[in-house]
């Protein structure tokens, strides 16, 4: 699967609700170049990677959904997060996102209002436990 960036963290979508959710899977494989400085001795992945696991799903669900014409979003604000078990190399991750609510902020007629919000509750859960657990907002990027 093709995301913008460096790192894709979707190695397969089991499950693909239309505006509602999402589930994927990805394997850490142990040779990611970020294990190398996180943390030598004790690899595991970073917290913040795993919020950009959780963005990618949740941006995916978007795309698949054809609410936008913009394939790419950004994570604009994460809250209640929630970091559990270590995810060390070797470790398969389950990840599921859901679509809350979607909000166009109010604007004034002469304002053109494209901005959508795009509110998830997401989790990641491994073997051992949950890895991470958030709430978070995403907007598409671009024009």
């Amino acid at each position: 699967m093709k995301e913008a960036g460096v790192f894709c963290f979707l190695d397969e979508i089991v499950e693909l609700k239309r505006n509602e959710s999402i589930t994927a899977f990805y394997k850490l494989k142990g040779d990611e170049e970020f294990l190398k400085d996180h943390f030598g001795v004790f690899p595991v992945m970073p917290g913040v990677l795993l919020l950009e696991a959780l963005k990618q799903a949740a941006s995916r669900l978007l795309a698949f959904s054809g609410d936008s014409n913009r394939p790419f979003y950004r994570m604009v604000n994460a809250e209640n997060v929630k970091f559990g078990q270590f995810v060390k190399p070797g470790t398969r991750l389950r990840i599921a996102a859901s679509l809350m609510k979607e909000e166009k902020p109010f604007r004034p007629p002469s304002l053109e209002a494209s901005e959508r919000f795009y509110f998830f509750e997401g989790r990641i859960d491994c073997e051992k436990g949950r890895a991470l657990q958030a709430s978070f907002v995403l907007v598409p990027v671009g024009d």
